[in-house]
């Protein structure tokens, strides 16, 4: 592990630039829910035809979030990939402003979601390696999630709908492209592949039993109850923040009579709330325990679409609990990126991440948002949102049965159980 007792160390160099890239790929996702109230009008869209699109790009995300993790691992061209990556969904992005219909809108957004998906595993999985064990959870937590919600949840519905106001929404699509060029020329430029380390040797030895050198395969993640309870919290909370971002925006403005304006704002503040307990709660997960923390902020989760719904009051405190309601996006790091990578081999850490995100994407973000779909064209905007608080009371049930993954803790748990046999012994 490299050192990172410098603000312009290599790890934090990594930790910039693909926080950039993160962050850029994310707001070009949530851009078209903030585009949707001007889409849905000029294309004709349902309220299921907007879910559809959603899931749509989930399917294609889910399936090239594993495979993409899975190859860079097997390959070691992890760098490359991400080049590609960010090159080819910066261009969907921009293709995504000729859509004429609903058929048209999905292929372009499955394209798009193909591309996509790589780039998260593929990229924590560089960041792991560069990161020292004291600040494992904070980088994973911090590239997941404070510059994608800076730039996709608050900068971007602001300037997303200032754009689509002014010039039109297919304009602002065309615009998406700028962003990526630049990012894609900074990996090029300062980012090098990982190698592998003494400790990745060691590693090998302690998972499973396997000796060094010994090839895993990719079906090796399902042997760690971890994996599959992290499997079911993606199921879980994918809906919880797909529906939530999917269907907020239209809640807001057809039902709570919002303006676009102040829709984009209390948007925002969802961005905030990402931003910032996106890496508090990683980072204080690496004191107190990814467990704990895992289940308080999925509780947390609930207040978010239930305030949304519900909650009638004067702006300023409306955006103030949205800020609190929606701190379990904090959690999506631990469950989908921390603790997958503590639980299994580090060779195969790349496809753990991509299979914790896959599941949720493929059957929360495709299955699930798709049904949301549907039930609001039956019932109303108001059951997507209803869907979004109760996976996440599902999702802090299951992470009860988590084991604890924190270095700190483990470390302390094994100087208990040590010192208890010492006693024995005596």
């Amino acid at each position: 592990m490299r050192s990172a007792s410098r603000w312009w160390s290599y790890e934090n160099a990594v930790l910039a630039i693909l926080s950039a890239g993160w962050g850029f790929l994310f707001l070009e996702r949530m851009d078209i829910n903030y585009l949707m109230p001007f889409m849905v009008k000029d294309l004709h869209l349902s309220n299921a035809e907007v879910g559809f699109v959603a899931a749509g790009f989930s399917l294609t995300w889910s399936l090239s979030g594993y495979f993409g993790g899975y190859f860079g691992d097997i390959l070691g061209k992890r760098k490359l990939l991400l080049i590609i990556s960010i090159l080819a969904f910066s261009l969907c992005s921009f293709i995504t402003g000729l859509a004429t219909g609903f058929l048209l809108l999905v292929v372009f957004r499955m394209v798009m979601g193909m591309l996509e998906g790589p780039f998260f595993p593929v990229g924590t999985s560089i960041l792991l390696a560069e990161s020292t064990y004291s600040r494992r959870g904070f980088n994973l937590g911090f590239l997941q999630n404070f510059s994608s919600n800076i730039l996709g949840g608050m900068i971007g519905p602001v300037v997303i709908v200032a754009l689509a106001t002014a010039v039109g929404w297919r304009y602002t699509f065309f615009f998406t492209i700028i962003p990526g060029i630049v990012v894609a020329l900074l990996m090029w430029r300062f980012i090098r592949e990982p190698k592998p380390t003494r400790e990745d040797a060691a590693e090998m030895v302690t998972h499973g039993g396997k000796r060094q050198g010994e090839k895993i395969r990719p079906w090796t993640v399902f042997k760690y109850r971890n994996m599959i309870l992290c499997m079911i919290i993606s199921v879980c909370l994918i809906p919880w923040y797909t529906l939530l971002f999917t269907y907020a925006p239209l809640y807001l403005t057809q039902t709570r009579g919002m303006s676009p304006h102040i829709m984009s704002y209390v948007m925002s503040i969802v961005g905030v709330s990402a931003a910032v307990w996106g890496f508090v709660v990683p980072m204080l997960s690496d004191r107190l325990g990814r467990k704990s923390m895992m289940i308080l902020f999925c509780l947390i989760s609930i207040v978010g679409p239930v305030s949304v719904l519900y909650l009638h009051a004067a702006l300023w405190f409306f955006m103030v609990v949205i800020f609190i309601g929606c701190a379990g996006t904090g959690g999506m790091a631990l469950y989908m990126s921390v603790i997958p990578s503590e639980t299994v081999p580090r060779k195969i850490a790349g496809a753990a991440i991509g299979l914790a995100m896959a599941s949720g994407e493929f059957v929360g973000g495709v299955g699930i948002v798709s049904a949301g779909g549907v039930l609001a064209n039956h019932y109303g905007l108001v059951a997507p949102l209803l869907m979004s608080a109760a996976f996440a009371l599902v999702a802090a049930f299951v992470a009860i049965f988590l084991t604890e993954t924190a270095p700190i803790k483990v470390k302390a748990r094994l100087v208990s159980t040590t010192d208890a046999q010492v006693n024995l012994d005596v």
